[in-house]
């Protein structure tokens, strides 16, 4: 491909790796404002028309920097995203262009690269024309929680919405995209080196040919207010800024690296990271995002500078004792959550105590109830994020022993409740038994749980209202064992022996939830997590009878064949047809009682595709035995829901009972017993001749 000609976006891709650089802005076309509708609109009603034999579109010039086989758009960032959303879409069920497809890559954002790598690599389960592409996306487990804050995801989203509606009826999508002799959408590509273009347009994007990169003039500005300041420290401020600290991010950007070639912007990216999160914190910046020109210097007080100070030379330190604290930190650089950066809060508010000299059994003490409040508190909003930083510095007088302080009576402006009451209770046990202290300890060490332990401690208390270590250490057993990590070993079979012992489900908006996996419940559906700790007498019964020293799957299985539940009984559904799970989207597991009936929410919502727990559990029961049937295709909340079976019937239920009528609509059969689903389908299969069995 030469570098001046009428190109388009498959022969660029072949031709170059296209990655669009962290100078660039978001990704623009899919946001809502009524400029970027317009230009959606108008920009895909005009490729359509092409592809389908229209004039060619020429989208004018995308110019850029292109060397060593990699191009960088300077202008064109916008176009060329949309057409590779296009073309990612046309070729969903193309393997073999997946190398090509993951040339494209952005830059501007962790979450942004991750979230269009992923979305390369999964595109065949997600991109497929019924329903709406976005939700698909997001219900899938590989998205992850935060992308969606992401301003060119939500963008992504909404375009891909866009072209799934415009073009999901054309046939053979790819091959018109890429039809030689009528390309449908050209532009003309520029390589701004051979125009003498390098001091105007470029500067912005070679580090080697710009005077001050933007971390660059962050930091002498920086430097600047401190020298205002005349603080005492100030040269020593500068040199280990351009020293030790910046060989902290240096190492830490190799380790993060190590799979991938090098490159040496990146160190300066985690650094300005660190000081956009610590200065967000403080309310310096609203935003840490493209934050530099938004900075008042002269707000970064005293306090601040030592708190800084104070921080990176405690990162620099090389004690292994800390080093769960300072991955806090580190770690919190990357994703960024407003869960990160309160974690990433409580350390410096607790070094600037200290006056950077932490004392290891108070800091481990004042990091671990932080964690614990920061972990088990919903903290997805900026005004709740605010309240959280605010509430750690109102507690940050007690950062000497705040294990006492809980164990009084402490007051706190922001937090989960039941949290501060379970912190509370803890602070008052280790307060006075060392050997119950280290068995707390243990138990918050489990991940799935994040420090929250009541769904042990609860249960653990004796009618004289103390909580007994052994009871405490028993119940915590029978619970790690269910659970590995972030999520539960056996997940549907264990909501399936839940099942058994009773309707465990929690609300969630106008439904109910059989309680997703996820324990920080990035979806908004209650999770296993929350069950437990609920400490339910559901979840006790159950507990009462699972041994942690044998294996966890057969003592579920055990449980489920041994149950006593009526087949009108809506959980025998479940218990005895554990496909049903697949029916529902993982993040959410919703069910709702409508017109009476207990119906399966395939996604977050009622009024979308759902479908009558009953009917498919009778579908699953009719197929066991090679009797074929399928829904009907009506749509909301309060529809009656029909299955069809064979050519001749159609079934719906009712008040504990199936329907079943013929093609003519005379009703043939209706169930009586307590086990409906086994019973009609005793009543087909005894018709056998009528289908292909």
């Amino acid at each position: 491909m030469s570098d001046k000609t009428h190109s388009n976006f498959w022969e660029l891709l072949e031709s170059y790796a296209v990655e669009i650089p962290v100078i660039q802005r978001d990704y623009a076309q899919g946001r809502s404002d009524v400029h970027a509708e317009n230009v959606r609109k108008n920009l895909l009603a005009d490729i359509r028309k092409s592809v389908l034999g229209g004039e060619t579109v020429d989208l004018n010039f995308v110019y850029g920097k292109a060397e060593n086989g990699k191009f960088i758009p300077v202008d064109g960032q916008q176009r060329l995203t949309t057409l590779f959303l296009l073309y990612l879409y046309a070729l969903r069920s193309d393997k073999t262009k997946t190398s090509l497809l993951k040339r494209f890559t952005y830059e501007t954002r962790i979450s942004s690269e991750s979230f269009f790598r992923m979305l390369i690599e999964n595109r065949e389960e997600v991109l497929i024309p019924e329903g709406r592409v976005s939700e698909r996306i997001k219900d899938a487990a590989w998205f992850a929680p935060g992308w969606d804050q992401d301003p060119t995801v939500k963008s992504a989203l909404v375009m891909l919405d866009a072209i799934a509606d415009g073009f999901s009826d054309i046939e053979n999508l790819a091959e018109r995209l890429m039809d030689k002799e009528h390309e449908p959408v050209t532009f003309q590509f520029l390589n701004i080196e051979d125009l003498g273009m390098e001091d105007g347009l470029y500067i912005k994007l070679n580090a080697r040919g710009k005077a001050l990169t933007e971390f660059e003039n962050f930091k002498a500005r920086l430097i600047g207010r401190l020298k205002d300041l005349d603080l005492s420290f100030c040269g020593e401020f500068e040199q280990l800024f351009d020293g030790k600290w910046t060989d902290l991010f240096w190492r830490e950007t190799l380790e993060k690296n190590r799979d991938e070639e090098f490159d040496p912007e990146r160190v300066d990216r985690s650094f300005y990271s660190f000081f956009g999160v610590f200065l967000m914190n403080h309310g310096i910046i609203e935003s840490d995002v493209k934050w530099q020109e938004s900075v008042d210097y002269a707000k970064i007080s005293e306090e601040l500078f030592y708190t800084a100070f104070y921080t990176l030379n405690f990162l620099c330190r090389g004690a292994e004792e800390y080093q769960e604290e300072q991955r806090l930190i580190l770690d919190g650089l990357e994703d960024k959550t407003y869960i990160d950066r309160v974690l990433f809060h409580a350390v410096t508010v607790y070094l600037y105590k200290a006056g950077g000299n932490p004392d290891i059994t108070s800091m481990k003490s004042w990091i671990r109830i932080m964690k614990n409040l920061i972990l088990n508190t919903q903290i997805d909003s900026a005004k709740r994020y605010r309240m959280a930083t605010r509430s750690i510095d109102e507690l940050s007088g007690y950062w000497m022993d705040l294990n006492s302080y809980f164990g009084g009576n402490p007051v706190m402006s922001f937090f989960d409740r039941e949290q501060i009451e379970e912190e509370k209770i803890k602070a008052g046990i280790i307060l006075s038994d060392k050997q119950f202290a280290e068995v707390i300890y243990r138990a918050e060490k489990n991940p799935y749980f994040s420090g929250q332990v009541r769904a042990a401690l609860y249960l653990a208390k004796n009618p004289a209202g103390k909580y007994d270590m052994d009871s405490f250490e028993c119940y915590w057993k029978k619970i790690e064992c269910l659970f590995k990590d972030k999520k539960p070993l056996e997940g549907n079979l264990l909501r399936r022996a839940l099942l058994v012992f009773g309707d465990y489900t929690l609300p969630v908006s106008l439904s109910r939830t059989l309680c997703v996996d996820d324990p920080e419940e990035a979806a908004h559906t209650p999770g296993l997590k929350r069950l437990f700790s609920n400490c339910g007498s559901i979840t006790k019964e159950f507990l009462d009878t699972i041994d942690p020293q044998k294996e966890i799957k057969p003592q579920l299985q055990q449980i489920i064949e041994d149950a006593e539940v009526s087949g009108r009984d809506w959980r025998s559904c479940f218990i005895r047809y554990p496909s049903l799970f697949d029916h529902m989207s993982a993040r959410h597991l919703r069910i709702r009682r409508m017109n009476g009936e207990m119906h399966i929410i395939r996604n977050q919502w009622a009024n979308g595709y759902n479908i009558d727990l009953f009917l498919a559990a009778l579908q699953e029961e009719l197929a066991r035995k090679g009797i074929s049937s399928e829904w009907d295709d009506e749509k909301g909340s309060f529809v009656q829901h029909y299955l069809y079976v064979g050519q001749n019937y159609s079934v719906m239920f009712q008040k504990g009972c199936f329907y079943v009528e013929d093609e003519e609509g005379k009703n043939v059969f209706i169930s009586h017993t307590d086990e409906p689903v086994r019973e009609t389908t005793d009543w087909f299969y005894s018709d056998k001749n009528t289908f292909e069995i």
